[in-house]
């Protein structure tokens, strides 16, 4: 089939793997929570706004692998083998209950909404000079309960969809602003930076039909930019989703756009959603000793990773019961890289509400995703991070005060700064003219931190800050030349 116009481009079939969405009382959300719950543990969810917080979410396909049980396509294919039901996917979807025994957190995490400018306010996120972020779908196949996109699913923010003429009309306005005033801010003289890469986000895009992940995609190229990013976890979740007649789509998007880039930010969080078990919950090998892969995730990959033009990288948080220790880890990376799948950045749980459900420590999460690294090569290893509203902070280390009973050896000034430990940060990605990139944050160590919040009365050494500010938390510590160690 010649694909001539945007019109002639085929949607793709799933009526077999259409999501059910609702209320933990809808009709069609009921009988599958109660794969999982009594009647009466739903009710006392929904007595404590369990799905107020976040509704349930699934398609037939994921269901299947979350609870290990055979699945055949629209014409009887088997597409997925029993296996043992998967706990950490289960941990991943399931709703809880403590997900609304403390809503504590942020109901836009990062405090997004400051990055959302002029009349799209709530559409999309500029945050980083090169890049911007368009909602696309207010909607995904399956919902992730750590999902820090909370707000968009529960409607607590105002965030709505971009249409793709705003999208195309924003980037080109600030592009031609900014090259009219010598690519400086208008206001501080600082040089500021193009818009060449959009995000495709939402929700999921890859909800959307064709047609309309086509309009975004041209949109984005008809402004200029070099690449056009893809943020999906369809992937995962439904891989069905990228069949021949998406391929078609991408082809067609090639042939208009041939200079523009195709990056798909995918989002595996388990090796269970990509690799198939056995009898025994492990993972099966060939004859010559790889992992299998399950064959519709095989085929999904293979359909995009044929193009030249295509990339694909993956990025996850790090979330409690789901992939909280480091074997799942350097699996997942591990695989993803062999099979040409760049893994891009592990992630601290937001601080969504509802987020302490769901949230490693920090320094406990540090601690897993360092072990996960070893025996990786450079190709393989992820950065761990924080997407703060100031920024993506990597957490690069920490690192242990002096031994108990050594304190009396070290100075006081030291020790009142080193005694607990310290948490070193760097500004790996800066907001705007990005003048805090490359910086440090250094806080006083504290276990049980689950976001930067937690360490904010801790911390020592602040990149955020002015030049001048940026040690004003030492400035109760007396520093003179005696007190420095020989």
């Amino acid at each position: 089939m010649m694909i001539v116009t945007m019109e002639d481009l085929p949607d793709t079939p799933l009526q077999d793997l259409k999501p059910a969405r609702g209320r933990f009382n809808s009709n069609n959300v009921v009988p599958l929570l109660e794969r999982f719950y009594p009647a009466q543990q739903i009710q006392v969810m929904r007595d404590h706004g369990v799905d107020q917080r976040m509704m349930f979410g699934i398609n037939p396909y994921y269901m299947a692998l979350v609870r290990g049980e055979e699945y055949r396509d629209a014409e009887g294919k088997v597409v997925l083998p029993a296996m043992p039901p998967s706990k950490p996917l289960e941990a991943l979807v399931v709703p809880i209950l403590a997900e609304a025994e403390d809503m504590s957190g942020e109901k836009d995490p990062s405090n997004q909404i400051r990055y959302s400018p002029g009349s799209l306010k709530g559409r999309i996120l500029h945050k980083y000079d090169e890049i911007v972020l368009g909602y696309t779908a207010l909607a995904c196949s399956a919902h992730c309960r750590y999902c820090y996109r909370l707000d968009i699913f529960n409607g607590s923010t105002g965030k709505g969809l971009i249409k793709p003429e705003n999208l195309k009309a924003y980037i080109l306005d600030y592009n031609t602003a900014l090259a009219a005033n010598g690519g400086r801010d208008a206001g501080t003289g600082e040089p500021r930076y193009p818009i060449r890469e959009v995000l495709l986000s939402g929700g999921d895009p890859m909800v959307l039909s064709n047609k309309n992940v086509y309009k975004y995609m041209a949109a984005a190229a008809e402004a200029g930019v070099h690449l056009v990013r893809v943020g999906t976890k369809e992937m995962a979740f439904r891989p069905q989703r990228f069949d021949k007649n998406f391929t078609r789509t991408l082809e067609f998007f090639h042939q208009q756009f041939p200079d523009v880039h195709v990056n798909f930010v995918v989002h595996f969080t388990h090796p269970d959603e990509m690799l198939e078990r056995d009898v025994n919950n492990n993972y099966i090998c060939n004859e010559a000793g790889y992992y299998r892969w399950l064959a519709p995730v095989r085929e999904a990959l293979d359909a995009v990773q044929r193009f030249d033009f295509v990339s694909v990288e993956n990025q996850t948080p790090i979330i409690a019961r789901v992939n909280d220790d480091a074997l799942s880890l350097r699996i997942l990376q591990e695989e993803l890289r062999r099979n040409n799948v760049k893994p891009k950045y592990l992630f601290q749980c937001r601080e969504i509400e509802g987020h302490t459900a769901f949230a490693v420590p920090v320094e406990k999460a540090w601690a897993l995703h360092n072990e996960s690294q070893k025996g990786l090569s450079d190709t393989a290893r992820s950065r761990y991070t924080m997407s703060t509203e100031a920024g993506k902070l990597e957490v690069v280390s920490v690192i242990d005060g002096p031994p108990a009973g050594a304190h009396g050896q070290w100075p006081t000034a030291v020790t009142n700064v080193f005694g607990e430990g310290v948490v070193v940060m760097k500004v790996h990605r800066s907001p705007h003219s990005a003048t805090s990139q490359g910086d440090l944050i250094i806080a006083r160590r504290n276990p049980n931190a689950l976001w930067l919040s937690d360490y904010e009365d801790r911390i020592v050494y602040d990149g955020r800050r002015e030049e001048g500010e940026k040690y004003k938390r030492l400035e109760a510590v007396k520093w003179s030349d005696d007190l420095l160690l020989a």
